[in-house]
């Protein structure tokens, strides 16, 4: 199959953790080599802030439009859009902006639903809001201003998994939209089922820490690697993928780059049987 492996480099670094350099620890670890070696077609795209001052929040969003203009060539070329980016924020704001918002499901792999805002962080940390700030309940000026994103994914069509580390504000939200933390691709399938398209949002701290620690914020009682491939393997519909979440400055960074390679490359395979 054909695929368009995006690498997004937004120079931000909350509390020192270098998520942004997320895509060259993938890209070393052998991503388009493997996948050339398995008989797909690949194409890669890298992105690098322009802005004056690359690092400020408005350069993100910015990131984001630009982001979300290669996801949406890809697909119009037929592509698997595989975007690999530190900030899990600007990652979803643009496959949203990218795949139509309310129509787009939302399969959210991640430890935390990433669902606080403004109003509710007790941690001020951006990419804590970042499956809110797609859904449109958080920075949404922003994000429709210089991101483009105009019509916000719906919560609706959202299933978490993995998700353990929720906090009081998070569940109240959950709660109030029906939000699921799935056990299986079933529960995320039966979730998406009348989506017309599929965001695949994979952090890769969705993994049990014991696994493997991918950054600072890694916690216990996930699911294993390979409950993970066969989750995400076994799901309906993929039409874009977001690999966030893996600082390069892990204990666990070589293993979590290739657990992240062979989880896109399952990914690929299984899309080419169908």
């Amino acid at each position: 199959m054909k695929l368009t492996l995006i690498y997004a480099y937004w120079p931000n670094q909350p509390f020192e953790v270098t998520w942004c350099d997320l895509p060259w620890a993938v890209r070393d670890a052998g991503l388009p080599k493997r996948l050339s070696d398995d008989g797909h077609d690949v194409r890669e795209s890298i992105l690098m802030s322009e802005e004056t001052h690359p690092e400020e929040l408005r350069s993100g969003f910015i990131m984001a439009k630009h982001i979300a203009d290669e996801i949406k060539n890809a697909r119009e070329q037929g592509e698997l859009p595989v975007t690999l980016c530190g900030s899990c924020s600007m990652a979803a704001i643009a496959n949203a902006a990218a795949l139509g918002g309310e129509d787009m499901g939302v399969a959210w792999f991640d430890a935390h639903p990433d669902l606080n805002t403004p109003e509710t962080t007790t941690s001020g940390l951006f990419e804590g809001m970042a499956l809110a700030a797609a859904a449109g309940l958080a920075w949404y000026g922003m994000a429709r201003e210089h991101a483009g994103l105009t019509t916000p994914a719906s919560l609706e069509k959202a299933a978490l998994y993995g998700a353990r580390n929720i906090d009081d504000a998070e569940q109240a939200l959950m709660d109030m939209h029906g939000v699921p933390v799935a056990k299986s691709a079933a529960d995320i399938n039966a979730r998406l089922s009348g989506a017309k398209s599929t965001y695949v949002h994979l952090d890769m701290d969705v993994h049990d820490e014991l696994a493997v620690r991918t950054n600072m914020f890694a916690v216990p009682n996930g699911p294993s690697v390979e409950d993970v491939r066969s989750t995400l393997t076994s799901l309906n519909q993929i039409s874009a993928l977001s690999i966030t979440g893996l600082d390069p400055a892990a204990a666990d960074v070589a293993k979590a780059s290739r657990i992240a390679v062979e989880h896109v490359l399952a990914i690929a395979d299984k899309m080419s049987d169908n």
